[in-house]
């Protein structure tokens, strides 16, 4: 939220001013050269004026107290010395917000960051140790997954989006002089094109996943829904981390809240009728998590035993929960959906391309033609 500072001219206490209305207060101030500033909305309190300014004075002075705290702290971790791993710490527990998307990046460091650089003092991080690090995930990667190389795709995501903001973070901290220079545009639009694979009889496999899944669990609800969502171009991410609260049935809607999309928006789909069918079976209290460990009662993990039964069912051994998506898409391009309809109706983070969709529609429109158009593509496919 953009604050225009002028809105408050009320002087209250030292760095503290209100609006006019006294509903709104805005607090500044610096510790040694670094600004600190909050916004206190209290405009849907029933609050008279002086019980708002007590509130508004110490909301203000916690807020200076943990400034201060943490200032300090990582004050006291931020020198010459520091290592990419304690700087990615505080970066982490400082700067991020606790979301999926944030505990995507934190496994991303993990894997691919910490056994490379996390011992390495930040200071003597050049481009060079980059590019060799580069050089590793493209030829072999660092997992069972990525041991041929990783996809231009993860390697964005870790240099860019994860290193990158922690070598700012370091720099905003005044621990380094510069940050290296990390392109990748050039390199990877070539590679992009060299590795993209496009999935070939997408209509046809499309149609063949729908009916295997309805057929493997048919008596299962639990995991027919869980695996139709993926087919109908929901993220894993997004899928594991559905609560109940975010479907609303009367209106055959569902949310993806921002914390568990990339976007960091919050997103409405239309929910697709197969799907409803199976979510009304595994109904219980309407509470907490909808596919969640039938053992443990908290997130599912990745269904690797259930995958694996309709990769052998279907003959589609590359099968894997992101790959569904791959297949949707080009099923949709096969039957020539526009590519702004297609990516709002996945929630995608091509801003671009979402943005121009936003001109004309938004997502709920967009999952509504694609609901229909999977249904079409499944129904000349039998």
């Amino acid at each position: 939220m953009a604050i225009n500072k002028d809105d408050f001219s009320e002087k209250v206490d030292v760095g503290l001013k209100a609006n006019k209305s006294y509903t709104q207060f805005y607090v500044r101030f610096k510790i040694e050269t670094k600004e600190y500033s909050k916004l206190f909305d209290y405009s849907d309190k029933n609050w008279d004026k002086r019980t708002r300014i007590t509130k508004a004075k110490t909301d203000a002075i916690t807020f200076k107290e943990l400034s201060k705290t943490k200032h300090f702290a990582q004050a006291a971790i931020f020198d010459e010395t520091s290592t990419l791993d304690q700087i990615a710490e505080a970066y982490f527990t400082n700067e991020c917000s606790k979301t999926q998307w944030t505990q995507e990046k934190q496994d991303a460091y993990r894997l691919y960051l910490q056994k490379t650089l996390g011992k390495k003092k930040i200071k003597d991080i050049r481009l060079h140790d980059i590019n060799l690090v580069r050089t590793a995930m493209e030829q072999k990667g660092y997992t069972k997954q990525t041991i041929n190389g990783c996809s231009p795709r993860t390697i964005k995501k870790i240099l860019l989006q994860t290193l990158k903001p922690i070598m700012q973070y370091a720099y905003d901290n005044k621990v380094i002089d510069s940050i290296p220079k990390i392109e990748l545009s050039k390199h990877y639009s070539k590679l992009n094109k060299a590795k993209k694979k496009k999935v070939h009889d997408a209509g046809i496999k499309l149609a063949t996943l729908y009916k295997a899944i309805m057929h493997l669990y048919y008596d299962n609800p639990l995991y027919r829904a869980l695996f139709l969502f993926a087919l109908y171009g929901r993220r894993w991410g997004e899928i594991k981390t559905l609560e109940w609260r975010d479907i609303n049935f009367q209106k055959q809607l569902y949310i993806i809240r921002a914390e568990n999309n990339k976007i960091g928006e919050e997103q409405i789909f239309e929910l697709p009728q197969p799907i409803e069918e199976a979510l009304l079976e595994i109904m219980d209290n309407k509470k907490g998590l909808v596919f969640k460990s039938p053992i443990t009662g908290q997130i599912l993990s990745t269904p690797k035993k259930q995958l694996a039964k309709i990769k052998e069912l279907t003959d589609i051994p590359e099968l894997t929960m992101h790959y569904f998506r791959h297949i949707l898409v080009s099923a949709m391009g096969e039957v020539g959906t526009a590519a702004t309809i297609l990516s709002a109706s996945l929630g995608h983070t091509n801003l671009n391309t979402v943005h121009q969709f936003y001109l004309s529609a938004n997502h709920e429109k967009a999952s509504q033609i694609t609901n229909q158009t999977i249904q079409e593509i499944t129904r000349l496919n039998k």
